[in-house]
């Protein structure tokens, strides 16, 4: 059984900037969830949905507005997933994970990112991926090594080898 919610006007106003700012993450989540091309129009509502509980979730002060967009992404792809074993089940479509990637456009930023972020998780470490998880967060190498509890030139070290592998990825697209 559906529940509905009724948003105010200001609620309803402060979603839609907010998916503005963040619809990135549903299209990510379309790419990462492999629907084909064709089928993000249809599906992008999934998405929406997604990020509609994301965002009365943060209202309630159920995450931490710092966590946000890691937990709007994961309700996103939930919502995707769901929606693709529905229609499965029902066998209304069946969904082709290489269909997809015929129809994706090589200078999309979007997949280009999702794409450098699984070599990343294929390549580094635990030490290097958990490094590179915290550095995204500040951005601050220096910031980093007091939250990890590492030498500032295990830090350095750390960032220049990920910064190597990173340039290695770009190199060979």
């Amino acid at each position: 059984m559906k529940s509905f919610i009724e948003l105010n006007e200001d609620d309803t106003q402060r979603f839609y900037e907010l998916l503005e700012v963040k619809k990135f993450l549903i299209k990510r989540a379309l790419y990462k969830v492999n629907i084909p091309q064709k089928l993000h129009d249809e599906f992008y509502g999934y998405g929406m949905e997604g990020l509609l509980v994301s965002f009365l979730i943060l209202q309630d002060g159920g995450i931490d507005p710092s966590d946000f967009d890691r937990f709007a992404f994961v309700t996103i792809k939930r919502k995707l997933i769901d929606e693709i074993r529905r229609r499965n089940r029902h066998e209304s479509i069946p969904l082709d994970i290489f269909e997809n990637n015929s129809d994706v456009i090589c200078n999309d930023y979007d997949f280009l990112y999702i794409e450098l972020i699984n070599y990343l998780k294929d390549t580094l470490n635990l030490s290097e991926w958990e490094f590179f998880e915290e550095y995204t967060k500040t951005l601050n190498v220096k910031k980093t090594a007091i939250s990890l509890g590492i030498s500032l030139a295990s830090a350095y070290r750390l960032h220049k080898h990920i910064k190597g592998v990173c340039e290695q990825f770009l190199l060979n697209i």
